[in-house]
């Protein structure tokens, strides 16, 4: 079994579900849902029965994550960009299957080795199995940047990124970043290159002090703070100010490892000349992503 096979059961169909639904939700008729989607209106009606959050969850996509996938593929689909739909939708199923999200369902079905690296190395052929499925996980986490209509409200001064380190990292050319950043763009954040390893210097020294696998920086203020607080994260604050190194939230998160002390976010309170940045850190770029969104979730309920 090729992991192609998977995508139909474990990716399309619940995706096409909750389409369905969504467009269901916004006034759309059986009939109209079933010519967009390219199926029966007899399959709606059973896609309109199976709807429900959670499914994605089999590769590895978090409910969260799968309602901005859905949610930016309804507003393509009702502006009439149906290609541009299909290929945000081809192109997610190929991200997530090259970081890893599709390799227990494969298992499942009865893929027989342990350790397989097939779904990254179709996506970046000419980088080692490992760094693959990073720059894979990194990509994916830049798409949903691009696709939240929040996080844009949380970009600093010095702009967004996101920052992937390969398993073993020791050097910035381990650590894949967006060149030139994220910018706000309309309302979005937009990338103004495709990720890649040695993009950053700055993220990438603060990430690989802190020994965590992903990193995200968004602005810091009360609002910020506010929702980090009901969110539940733990944070170290630090000025940059107390240190004299040329990247000073790097030596600060170093530190507070050292120390045993750095929890996944970590809040540069700035000084003269210096901007208040958040970091969140984590396990997978996805994960910083998705928790940075839902940070400015709740920092946007507030403001409307």
């Amino acid at each position: 079994m090729i992991p192609l096979e998977i995508a139909r059961e474990c990716f399309l169909s619940p995706l096409r579900s909750e389409i369905a639904a969504a467009l269901r939700l916004r006034g759309w008729s059986q009939s109209e849902i079933a010519k967009v989607l390219g199926v029966t209106q007899v399959a709606v009606s059973k896609l309109l029965r199976e709807a429900r959050k959670g499914r994605l969850r089999e590769v590895g996509i978090d409910d969260l994550e799968a309602e901005l996938l859905v949610a930016a593929a309804v507003d393509l689909i009702e502006r009439g960009e149906l290609e541009m739909a299909s290929a945000l939708l081809h192109r997610y199923w190929l991200l997530v299957s090259a970081s890893g999200g599709a390799c227990d369902a494969h298992r499942r079905m009865g893929w027989v080795l342990l350790e397989c690296a097939a779904c990254a190395r179709a996506l970046h052929p000419k980088l080692a199995p490992a760094r693959a499925v990073a720059l894979a996980d990194l990509e994916r986490a830049v798409l949903l940047a691009e696709l939240s209509p929040n996080l844009a409200a949380l970009a600093p001064e010095v702009l967004v990124n996101v920052a992937r380190a390969a398993p073993g990292a020791v050097s910035l050319r381990d650590v894949a970043a967006v060149p030139g950043r994220l910018a706000r763009v309309g309302g979005r954040l937009v990338a103004r290159r495709r990720p890649r390893f040695g993009a950053s210097r700055h993220l990438a020294e603060v990430l690989l002090a802190s020994g965590y696998a992903a990193c995200i920086n968004v602005k810091y203020d009360e609002a910020v703070e506010r929702a980090l607080e009901e969110l539940g994260f733990e944070k170290f604050a630090f000025s940059s100010e107390r240190y004299r190194e040329p990247n000073p939230a790097a030596a600060a998160v170093r530190e507070a490892k050292e120390k045993g002390k750095l929890p996944r976010v970590a809040v540069d309170l700035g000084g003269r000349g210096v901007e208040p940045v958040t970091y969140i850190f984590g396990g997978s770029a996805v994960e910083v992503v998705l928790a940075a969104e839902r940070v400015a979730r709740l920092v946007r309920s507030w403001g409307s």
